[in-house]
């Protein structure tokens, strides 16, 4: 074998395992990380939308707060709903990343404590959205000092 076809050769082989590294992080970016990220994203708008809601949450306010909170919960609670399942391998990835995911079964029943919440809304009782909020915050993680 000439030369030329050595270093051609070289050449290709260093070409074409860049492009399949390449290809493998694009997936493992697509697939894991970017659904990892929009979940993590929720979590913290859901965090948000307790602390910043808590007033029509916890006490009597207008009809429109009421329906706009409402809203914004049932919202949240799907989206929870669809992240956690759009992370692959979810139960693999929340034991490796030390609670910085929360525990699946712990979120999907956080989620239907937001639904619960967001049905509540029109209730004029209200003296259980506030143990509500709470279990939220521990089913996700959140810190309770706040």
């Amino acid at each position: 074998m000439s030369e030329i076809v050595k270093i051609i050769l070289a050449s290709s082989l260093t070409i074409i395992g860049g492009v399949l590294v390449f290809v493998a992080g694009q997936l493992v970016v697509k697939f894991v990380i970017e659904p990892i990220q929009e979940l993590k994203k929720t979590l913290a708008e859901i965090h948000y939308s307790l602390v910043f809601h808590a007033c029509p949450i916890l006490s009597s306010f207008g009809k429109e707060d009421w329906d706009n909170t409402a809203d914004i919960l049932r919202k949240l609670s799907c989206d929870l709903s669809a992240r956690i399942e759009a992370v692959p391998l979810y139960d693999r990835w929340e034991s490796l990343s030390h609670k910085f995911l929360p525990d699946k079964k712990k979120a999907r029943e956080a989620s239907r404590f937001l639904m619960a919440l967001s049905n509540s809304m029109h209730d004029q009782d209200r003296s259980k959205n506030g143990d509500i909020v709470k279990k939220i915050f521990l089913l996700l993680n959140f810190d309770i000092d706040e």
